[in-house]
């Protein structure tokens, strides 16, 4: 059986509740979330929008979702 790489793209559904500087992202903070809960992935943030970022996981969509916002990491829909 192979795994396949799956990458998730996703948005933080309010970027205010995040307390960051413009050096700061929330990258680190989603990494540690699904490192946490046993997730293995690269999480790598978008450069244009400080509130979005991709995943990059064997993991479905739903269960890194579900990972997050049981960590309390409100999603736009």
């Amino acid at each position: 059986m192979t795994n396949e790489t799956h990458k998730h793209h996703f948005q933080v559904a309010d970027i205010g509740a995040w307390d960051l500087d413009e050096d700061r992202s929330i990258v680190p903070s989603i990494h540690s979330s699904l490192k946490a809960s046993g997730i293995t992935a690269v999480v790598d943030g978008d450069e244009m929008n400080q509130a979005g970022f991709t995943v990059w996981t064997y993991s479905p969509r739903e269960v890194v979702e579900e990972v997050l916002k049981a960590n309390g990491i409100d999603l736009e829909d």
